[in-house]
Order: C-alpha cells, then structure tokens, then sequence
C-alpha cells in the first residue's frame, strides 16, 4: 500500500468545516468535477475496488503514514486494505490530490459460516458470496453490501481467528418488539440503547438464534470529524419518513425533497453535500458484474477520480 512521506502531506493538508444552512438542491451546472473541486471533509463509504492507493467509490485516495486505520474497532495496518472489504473512510483534499484522515474496516458479518436451506448465513443473515461453499463450518469476516430484505450481498470472505461474532449495520426493531440488524436477532448488553434507523456494530455470542451482545458500538464515523460531502455505494431501500428511502444497512438520511424513485431498484453510488442530511446531487447505476463495476469506477493512471462519476453516467437527483 503505498503512504506518502511528510512533504507530501504538508503539501495537500486541507481542512474544512460543516457547512451551515443548506440552499435550495441545485442540478444544472453541475459541472465535470464530480466533488466541485475537491472532497475535503468527505466520508467515503463502499467497496473496495483496487489496491496501489486505495481505489474506493470512483476516486483514487493516497494512505499516508497519518492515516489511522481500524478494523471492528481495533488498530489495523494498510495490509488489511484489499479489494471487496467495507471501508468507511473520511479524506480531505487539496490540489485534486485526495488523502485518507482514518479508515475503519467494518465487516458487516463476522462468525460462523453455515449451509441453510437456502444457501448460507452467518449470525442467522443470509449471505451471497462466491465461493462460500469453501469456507463453510469455518469462522470468517463478509465483506458486501446490505439488501432491502435485511441479506447481505457478498464482495469477500476472509477466514479469521476471532471467535467473537458481530453484526455492524443498522438496527431495525424498538425496546419492546426487539432489535435485529440485518436477519439478525440482537440482545443488548445492559445498559446499552437503540434509536431505530441508526447504524450500530453488535458484538458478542450467536446462539440459539441470537447475537447476545457484550459490547455495542453506534455510528459509521466515529472520529468525530466534520463532514462536508458524502459519497456511498449501495442499495435503497423503502422507509416511511420523507423522501421515502434510505440506504439499506447504512441508513444515512436523505434530504426529504430528493426524488429517488428513479433508483429505487438499482445499486448506485451516491455523492454530494452533507449537513446533517445527505443532499445527493448525483447517482451512478452500477452493474451487478463485479469486472464491469471496477472498470467503470477505476480511474484511469494519474487521475483521481473516474469518468463513470461524469458526464452520461452519473445521472442528476431531482428535487420534489
């Protein structure tokens, strides 16, 4: 994984503050640069899709030795940084040029890998992931996206040592009817609180059908870093509240003027303003193909971000 040295970080150290009032949702105009002329103060989160720097969500985004990375909440080393693993990222930018704060790897299952009826599971959530046949009876961390129907879509299975399970997403239920995250039914440590919609990793045992947790994490960023843009890979999926979706395991909420019926059916990477809410300005469809995803969001040598993220590809967000 390739760092940069102390000159190059004083170089492209930029920092930024939460926007105040939003304005009125814009799309004309919007301009070549998917980011309008930087990501500074922008959390990332997706797939992985390529190694030498980090290539996540269209952008290519530097490591350097500042960079603090995690994974399930532990202090991890860039080696861990491979293609198909679930990154949340927070980066800033200067010159085009786009570094990572802190990276935390949050796998959103990891236990037991079974044969269900119906293919596989892990922690009682149904996952699709090739070759899981291989690591079936075996303890391993899955990497993907989460679907409407609470399963998870896999992009990489890793056997792993830890004999601690846990499910990272967000939590769905209330107090009184119990929680689940993903298919998985969570008990609570005591003491510990849910608000339904927020995203949470529950660690613990699964037995008899339920993750009992020991200890609850809540929040995708949480360095408490300030953040401007937004730009996330996923799926929608139907809420009550306005605008009627969020992203599925994700949460993160939506402007409530967004019309995003057009995408309801499709996994599209997300991007624009953040301020408390997320004012998508563009989406990406992307393909299902994992070989025609990556090209599509590879960006080409000595760029930064790809050209699937402009121009007829990207399609604007309409407001209502």
């Amino acid at each position: 994984m390739t760092r940069l040295n102390r000159r190059h970080i004083l170089s492209l150290m930029g920092a930024t503050a939460l926007t105040g009032c939003a304005p009125a949702i814009s799309t004309t105009q919007l301009g070549d640069d998917p980011f309008e002329g930087g990501i500074g103060g922008t959390g990332i989160v997706g797939l992985m899709t390529g190694a030498g720097s980090v290539l996540l969500n269209g952008l290519r985004v530097e490591i350097p030795n500042t960079t603090r990375i995690f994974a399930n909440g532990s202090a991890a080393s860039d080696s861990m940084l491979v293609p198909g693993t679930a990154l949340s990222m927070v980066a800033y930018a200067r010159r085009g040029r786009f570094e990572a704060q802190q990276i935390d790897i949050d796998a959103p299952l990891i236990g037991t890998l079974t044969r269900t009826s119906r293919g596989f599971a892990i922690n009682g959530t149904s996952v699709q992931i090739a070759r899981a046949a291989a690591f079936a009876g075996q303890r391993v961390a899955a990497h993907g996206l989460w679907q409407p129907d609470g399963s998870l879509r896999g992009s990489l299975v890793q056997a792993i040592p830890s004999d601690t399970d846990s499910v990272a997403g967000v939590a769905v239920g209330s107090p009184g009817t119990g929680w689940k995250i993903g298919q998985t039914p969570v008990a609570l440590p005591e003491g510990g609180i849910l608000i339904a919609g927020q995203f949470a990793i529950a660690a613990g045992k699964f037995a008899d059908g339920t993750l009992t947790a020991t200890s609850l994490e809540l929040g995708r960023f949480r360095g408490g870093q300030a953040l401007r843009q937004l730009s996330i890979e996923g799926y929608l999926e139907p809420i009550t509240a306005a605008p009627g979706f969020r992203i599925s395991g994700l949460g993160h909420s939506f402007d409530r003027r967004l019309a995003l019926n057009p995408f309801a059916q499709a996994r599209a990477l997300y991007f624009g303003p953040y301020d408390g809410r997320f004012r998508a300005r563009r989406a990406v469809v992307l393909p299902e193909n994992q070989g025609t995803r990556q090209a599509l969001l590879r960006p080409a040598e000595g760029e930064n971000f790809a050209q699937g993220l402009t121009g007829t590809a990207a399609k604007p967000i309409d407001a209502q």
